[in-house]
């Protein structure tokens, strides 16, 4: 019996001995805080000459680290306008023309670093080529996620390279104008332009929602601030919100992060700012959307209307039922009095 406690014991302290140590060295590892700009960078050049950009990556993991730079590419990942980053593959010469002046370096905490790219373009280059430069630290296993731009133990600078030829195509066409919904009943208000790039370059719309009620502008929102690229034959939608009302649904912020819901939806709640109150909405609405984009001669409009209605329903019923009480309050009190003084009358 002893014997067998003894042999348990020394089972036991062996798994202990397997598993402490990994425990260890996972909370003694320090998560690594990179920051990078600009995001994304766009370069031209024409075939048979070179171009240069400077890269600059900040960390901020409270030692100084050293990092590497690992050259990727990048694809349009459906049309939400995240990349899909992209390992070299077979045929993929263009990776061959990127020198960068240092692969890795010292980066002390909170100091921002440059690194130069330079992109020796050969004559036979045309049209587009898609970079991710990625800064990870040395020795870190940099993995990326099939689905999203997110790399685990780094981050990515994206690089838009433009080959200049004469037969170069920047065309965009509008695939729809649309309201996430046609009633709200309260803002914001969300409208989704989705364009396809149908030419052979990547291109950057940009442009203005104006919001109408009858014929005065209520309101102007800006189309694409972050300037996001559309890449050939992808489509992109740019979700814009009118959140100019009272009262308004806004993000729940739970330390520093917009909350969100099981599918991964943000978690909103309903905020009663009473000095907005003279932005009260309520009734039809037009949605006027004015866009453009440069085909590299000149800039070609893009233009859309839709209509939606925002009704506070609860709000209204609400108040009608107050109004209701109120009124039949005043009425009661009416026709007491009217009774009282009836019988009043009456005795005399």
């Amino acid at each position: 019996m002893k014997r067998s406690i003894l042999q348990f014991a020394m089972i036991l302290s062996v798994i202990s001995g397997l598993f402490v140590p990994a425990v260890s060295r996972a909370a003694d590892a320090k998560p690594l805080n990179l920051i990078t700009s600009p995001l994304p960078i766009n370069i031209s050049a024409k075939p048979g000459t070179s171009v240069a950009t400077d890269l600059r990556v900040k960390q901020g993991s409270g030692d100084t680290e050293t990092l590497k730079v690992t050259l990727m590419k990048f694809s349009a990942f459906g049309d939400t306008g995240r990349p899909r980053l992209l390992d070299r593959q077979p045929g993929d010469d263009y990776f061959d023309w990127v020198k960068f002046d240092k692969v890795t370096f010292t980066a002390p905490n909170n100091v921002w670093q440059t690194v130069k790219m330079t992109v020796n373009v050969p004559k036979t280059a045309a049209f587009g080529y898609y970079y991710a430069v990625v800064f990870s630290r040395v020795g870190d296993d940099v993995r990326q996620s099939d689905r999203t731009n997110s790399i685990n133990g780094g981050t990515a600078v994206l690089v838009l390279l433009d080959a200049v030829v004469p037969n170069a195509k920047r065309s965009l066409s509008l695939d729809s104008f649309l309201s996430i919904h046609r009633i709200y009943e309260f803002l914001p208000a969300t409208f989704n332009v989705k364009l396809f790039n149908d030419g052979n370059v990547h291109a950057v719309p940009h442009g203005n929602i104006f919001i109408l009620q009858g014929k005065k502008q209520i309101a102007v929102l800006n189309l694409n601030d972050e300037q996001g690229n559309i890449l050939p034959n992808s489509k992109r939608v740019y979700p814009v919100d009118w959140n100019d009302g009272f009262p308004v649904n806004q993000p729940v912020v739970v330390d520093g992060k917009v909350k969100l819901d099981k599918n991964q939806q943000k978690v909103t709640q309903l905020v009663w700012d009473w000095s907005q109150l003279p932005k009260f909405r309520m009734g039809l609405y037009t949605a006027h959307l004015f866009a453009v984009y440069d085909d590299g001669t000149r800039d070609v409009p893009i233009e859309s209307t839709i209509s939606f209605w925002v009704i506070p329903w609860r709000f209204l019923i609400g108040l009608f039922i107050v109004i209701s009480i109120i009124g039949f309050g005043i009425y009661a009190a009416i026709r007491g009095a009217w009774r009282g003084a009836r019988r009043i009358g009456n005795r005399r």
